[in-house]
C-alpha cells in the first residue's frame, strides 16, 4: 500500500490541488506518520476577535498543546506595524472594540511588559497591535510549533454571507484589500463570487511562489447560506467546514439533520457522478471569544479541530498532506489509524479510545445510480436572516453501508459505490452543542475510491 501522495508523484499529479480520493493509504507507520493538531480558523482584534494576538496563540500553543495554527482575520492581513487601537469602556458596533477588562487582561498577562501603548489628543489610552511578522517570531519552533498566515474573504451578497478561508499568503487578496473587513454586495451569485475568490487567490500564489489552500467555511452560518450547488460547480475548491460551530437557526422540517454531513455527501455524490475531484472536511474553531469578560459569550476553544498526517511540520509539508487527504476532522475523537486500500477498495480505521467511551463507525457511501432529483421548499425569513430556498435531495445520497460498534472496522468497497468515507461518533457529549453541530465527539475520515 502507498500514500495518496506516492500514487500522484508517480502519475506526475503531485501539484498542490490535484489530489483526488482515487488512491492512497493513511497509516500511523512509515514516511508519513506523525500527526499533527491544528487551527486553520480564528480571529483576533485585528478583526472582530476580541483578543490581542499573542494571547490568542498563547492559548493554542501552550495551554492546549496544538502543532499548527492559522491567524484568519476578515479581510485584512496583519502587517500594518502602526496599527492603534483605542481602549474604551464599553463596545461600540460591530466590529468590537478593544474594552478595559480586556486590555487590563493583557497588559496583566506575559505579553503586557513588552505593549506598546500611548496616549491620544483626546486623552484617550491607545495599545497597539502586534502584526503577524511579530507574533510568529514570538511562537514559532522549528519541528515543534507553526504559524502560518491567513485571511478569512468575508463577503455578502444580496443578504447571503460568502466566508473563504485561504492559508499561507501573507497578503490580502485585490478585491478585498483595503476595504472594510465585511464586503457587502448585490446581484452577485454564490457560485460564480465563490469562484473569482479562488482566481485571485490562486493568482497570489503563483505571485509569491508559496503553497496554499482555500476553504469555504459553515455553509449553514447564518442559515443555508452556502448551498451544495455553490460547490458541486466549483471544482477547484477542495475544502468545506464539516465543523464549525453551527448556526442559531434550526434545519428545515423537511429535512431534519443533525450535522453538515448531508451537505458533503450531496456535494460528493454529484462530483463523483460527473468526475470531478472530491472535497475534503475541515473543522475548525473559527474561534472568536477566547474567554468571557464580561460579554456573557462563553469561547469555543478546542472544540473542531483537523490532524493532519506529515514528516515534518513545515508550510509545503502540511499543505501537501491536506491536499492529498492525509488528515480527519474531529469534533473530540482521536483516530489511531487511517488506511486507505486501492487495490482492494478497502478503507480500515482504528480508534484511540478515551476512558469509558463507546464508539460506533459509520461507512458512508452514495450509489452510482443514485435519484439526481432535488425540490425545494420555501423557507421564510424570521428575524436575524432571510427568506430562503431550500434544496431537498434524495435520502440515497450518503448513507450508512456498514455500521460497526467498536474501536476498528474495515469495509470493502462495493463496484457500485462511488466512495466511502468513516465517521466514528462516540458516546461523550460534544463540547458545544448547536443546530448543524453534533451531539457528541465525532471524528470525519476524508472520502476515499472516486475515480
Amino acid at each position: 500500500m502507498f500514500t495518496r501522495r506516492e500514487a500522484l508523484k508517480t502519475l506526475g499529479l503531485g501539484g498542490l490541488g490535484l489530489a483526488s480520493g482515487a488512491c492512497g493509504t493513511i497509516s500511523k507507520n512509515g514516511p508519513y506518520g506523525k500527526w499533527w493538531k491544528g487551527n486553520l480558523h480564528m480571529h483576533t482584534y485585528w478583526s472582530d476577535g476580541r483578543v490581542f494576538p499573542e494571547q490568542a496563540v498563547d492559548q493554542y500553543k501552550n495551554q492546549l498543546g496544538y502543532d499548527f495554527l492559522a491567524l484568519t482575520d476578515h479581510n485584512i492581513f496583519a502587517d500594518d506595524t502602526a496599527c492603534w487601537k483605542p481602549v474604551l469602556a464599553q463596545e461600540g458596533k460591530w466590529p468590537p472594540d478593544v474594552t478595559k477588562p480586556y486590555f487590563d487582561a493583557y497588559m496583566n498577562s506575559a505579553f503586557g511588559k513588552q505593549a506598546k501603548t500611548r496616549t491620544a489628543s483626546n486623552g484617550t489610552t491607545e495599545v497597539r497591535l502586534r502584526p503577524y511578522s511579530e507574533v510568529k517570531q514570538l511562537f514559532e519552533e522549528p519541528g515543534r510549533f507553526l504559524l502560518m498566515p491567513g485571511v478569512e474573504i468575508t463577503q455578502i451578497t444580496d443578504a447571503l454571507n460568502v466566508h473563504v478561508n485561504y492559508i499561507n499568503l501573507p497578503d490580502a487578496i485585490p478585491c478585498v484589500k483595503g476595504g472594510p473587513l465585511a464586503k457587502h454586495m448585490k446581484g452577485a451569485h454564490p457560485t460564480e463570487l465563490i469562484a473569482q475568490n479562488v482566481k485571485e487567490v490562486a493568482a497570489l500564489a503563483a505571485q509569491l511562489k508559496r503553497p496554499t489552500m482555500l476553504t469555504v467555511n459553515h455553509p449553514q452560518w447564518v442559515y443555508l447560506d452556502i448551498l451544495p450547488e455553490n460547490l458541486i460547480n466549483n471544482p477547484d475548491v477542495r475544502f468545506f467546514e464539516v465543523c464549525n460551530g453551527g448556526s442559531a437557526f434550526a434545519p428545515p422540517s423537511e429535512a431534519p439533520v443533525k450535522t453538515n454531513d448531508p451537505f458533503w455527501d450531496v456535494v460528493n455524490a454529484f462530483r463523483a457522478k460527473k468526475g470531478i475531484p472530491l472535497i475534503y472536511g475541515i473543522g475548525s474553531d473559527d474561534t472568536h471569544f477566547y474567554f468571557d469578560l464580561g460579554t456573557k459569550k462563553a469561547g469555543r476553544v478546542a472544540v473542531d479541530y483537523i490532524v493532519v498526517r506529515s514528516p515534518v511540520l513545515t508550510p509545503d509539508a502540511l499543505l501537501t498532506a491536506l491536499h492529498a487527504g492525509d488528515f480527519y476532522a474531529s469534533s473530540g475523537v482521536t483516530l489511531r489509524n487511517i488506511e486507505f486500500d486501492p487495490a482492494k477498495r478497502t478503507l480500515h480505521v482504528s480508534v484511540a479510545p478515551d476512558l469509558g467511551a463507546t464508539y460506533k463507525i459509520h461507512f458512508i457511501t452514495t450509489k452510482k445510480n443514485f435519484d439526481t432529483s432535488v425540490r425545494t421548499v420555501d423557507l421564510p425569513a424570521k428575524k436575524g436572516r432571510g427568506a430562503r430556498k431550500a434544496p431537498i435531495y434524495s435520502s440515497e445520497i450518503g448513507k450508512t453501508i456498514s455500521l460497526v460498534e467498536g474501536t476498528e472496522a474495515t469495509y470493502a468497497m462495493a463496484s457500485d459505490d462511488l466512495y466511502v468515507r468513516a465517521r466514528v461518533e462516540s458516546n461523550l457529549p460534544s463540547a458545544y452543542i448547536g443546530y448543524f453541530h453534533p451531539e457528541t465527539k465525532v471524528a470525519w475520515t476524508q472520502p476515499y475510491g472516486a475515480i
